[in-house]
């Protein structure tokens, strides 16, 4: 579940006449994950050119876990109040979205808020099904979160190619840490490079942590900070 304000510039259709400005505000859940594509079906309301909106469909968001940017595509139906009638009509939204985690909420099913759920020690908080012990389950995390930088480092490497003629990188992977179904890890990078029109490599080591969320007996990244 998430929730998103949006503003937008609308074309009007008429010749002779500018665009108008909408702002719009929602809640989003979503119902499918293919890798870096999210579905999920919206609904919300909003402001356009003075008249009241409101607004539900379905979209799909494109991005990779540790950046959080993604674009996203949204199809559906509006309905604009005038003073006069409401226009009913389609709906097609096409951006950038910028994503900010704030925490899984998952961990509050069948407890009271608050409440914490502690694993018994060497076990695993993941789905009994799943059979994991508590070093099975570590491990996929520090898996998932070098596999998530992996995705990024060589998205960025290939963004950026222009202005190198070497470009390689190692992910250190240090401690991790799993409450319920939230882990972090603290871990580094270190990038090599040779710039273009240079031969001297020059190398640079970034801290940070990571943040992950369970996903089914699995771990998925949301997000990266530098430490």
């Amino acid at each position: 579940m998430g929730g998103f304000v949006q503003g937008a510039y609308c074309r009007t259709g008429v010749q002779g006449q500018g665009g108008a400005t909408a702002f719009d505000a929602g809640v989003t859940f979503d119902v499918f994950d293919a890798g870096l594509v999210h579905g999920y079906v919206l609904g919300g309301g909003g402001v356009q050119a003075g008249s009241g909106v409101l607004f539900a469909g379905v979209g799909a968001r494109v991005g990779l876990d540790l950046v959080p940017v993604e674009g996203f595509l949204e199809a559906g139906v509006q309905r604009v109040s005038t003073v006069l009638a409401p226009i009913y009509g389609p709906r097609l939204a096409l951006g950038v979205t910028y994503r900010v985690n704030v925490g899984d909420l998952s961990r509050f099913a069948g407890t009271g808020i608050g409440a914490a759920v502690d694993s018994a020690p060497g076990a695993s908080s993941a789905p009994e099904s799943c059979n994991l012990t508590s070093e099975q389950d570590r491990a996929a995390v520090r898996s998932a979160t070098i596999s998530a930088a992996n995705q990024v480092l060589t998205a960025a490497a290939s963004s950026y190619s222009a202005g190198f003629s070497s470009f390689s990188y190692q992910v250190n992977v240090g401690g991790v840490s799993i409450s319920g179904n939230t882990a972090t890890v603290n871990g580094s990078v270190t990038i090599t490079l040779v710039p273009r029109g240079s031969s001297t490599a020059t190398s640079e080591t970034y801290p940070g942590t990571v943040t992950l969320v369970r996903s089914g007996c699995g771990w998925r990244a949301t997000g990266y900070s530098r430490d």
